[in-house]
């Protein structure tokens, strides 16, 4: 679950942000109503695309890879 915040109150409770991290999960920092960034919680195992496909084998992904992972960016 996502907790949208304004960039103001983020300032505010900046000294909190690892607590509401483990409440909310992630916290969404907006700007005039437009999200200017993310915040998440630190992972062990990366959770980017291109890290998990350099992670299954240690050569390059081929170009069908790049281009689904290209495809599946372009959907977020």
């Amino acid at each position: 679950m996502s907790k949208y915040i304004s960039a103001k109150e983020f300032r505010q409770r900046f000294p909190y942000v690892a607590e509401d991290l483990k409440r909310w999960g992630e916290i969404v920092v907006l700007k005039r109503s437009k999200p200017l960034f993310k915040v998440v919680p630190f992972e062990e195992f990366p959770t980017d695309l291109l890290d998990r496909a350099a992670m299954e084998d240690n050569s390059q992904p081929d170009l069908q890879e790049i281009s689904r992972i290209v495809h599946k960016l372009r959907e977020i």
